[in-house]
C-alpha cells in the first residue's frame, strides 16, 4: 500500500497462461496486474495500473520502452472517435485496439516505441464502472474484446 489506496482490481493469469502478442504488446489478461484509483472525476478518473512484465530485465536496454504503456483519457466516446479520425488523417493507426467493456481503447506507438493508450469511458458513471468492473464478466476476461477501429468506428458514427 505504497500508493495509501487499496486495490480496486487485481488479477492473475491462469497458471501456464501463453502471453498473446499484439504488435509488441501483451494483453493485461495476460499478466499479473493490479489496478489504484487515485482519483474519481469521472469520466477522467486516474488509475494507476502496474502490470508484471515478464521481459523486463534489471537493466533495460537503451532504445527499449521502459514502460507498458501510458493512458490518457478523453471525455467521450465521440471526442474518441475523433480522435481516431484526426490521427488517422496524418497517417497514425492503432497497433491494436480493444473493447475493454469499461472502456474502449487505441494503442499507438510514440516515436521512442513507447505504447500510449487514448481511451474513452463506455460507461455514464463511476458507480457503473465500477460495478462491471466487479463482475465475474470482467474478473474472466479484462482485456475485453480486440476490435476492428475501422469497422467499429463506422459503425459507432452511424447509431
Amino acid at each position: 500500500m505504497v500508493l495509501g489506496v487499496s486495490p480496486l482490481f487485481e488479477h492473475a493469469p491462469p497458471e501456464g497462461n501463453k502471453p498473446l502478442d499484439l504488435g509488441g504488446q501483451t494483453r493485461a489478461s495476460d499478466l499479473k496486474m493490479g489496478f489504484f484509483r487515485l482519483s474519481l472525476a469521472f469520466p477522467y478518473v486516474q488509475t494507476i495500473g502496474i502490470f508484471e512484465q515478464r521481459c523486463t530485465a534489471l537493466e533495460v536496454p537503451k532504445g527499449s520502452p521502459g514502460l507498458h504503456h501510458m493512458q490518457l483519457t478523453v471525455g467521450s466516446f465521440a471526442e474518441l472517435c475523433d480522435k481516431y479520425a484526426e490521427l488517422e488523417e496524418k497517417g497514425l493507426k492503432p497497433h491494436r485496439s480493444s473493447d475493454h467493456g469499461p472502456m474502449t481503447s487505441l494503442y499507438y506507438r510514440d516515436p521512442d516505441g513507447n505504447n500510449v493508450e487514448i481511451r474513452a469511458q463506455n460507461y455514464p458513471t463511476l458507480e457503473a464502472m465500477v460495478a462491471f468492473m466487479s463482475s465475474d464478466a470482467f474478473k474472466a476476461n479484462p482485456s475485453g474484446t480486440e476490435i476492428d477501429p475501422e469497422e467499429f468506428f463506422v459503425k459507432h458514427r452511424k447509431s
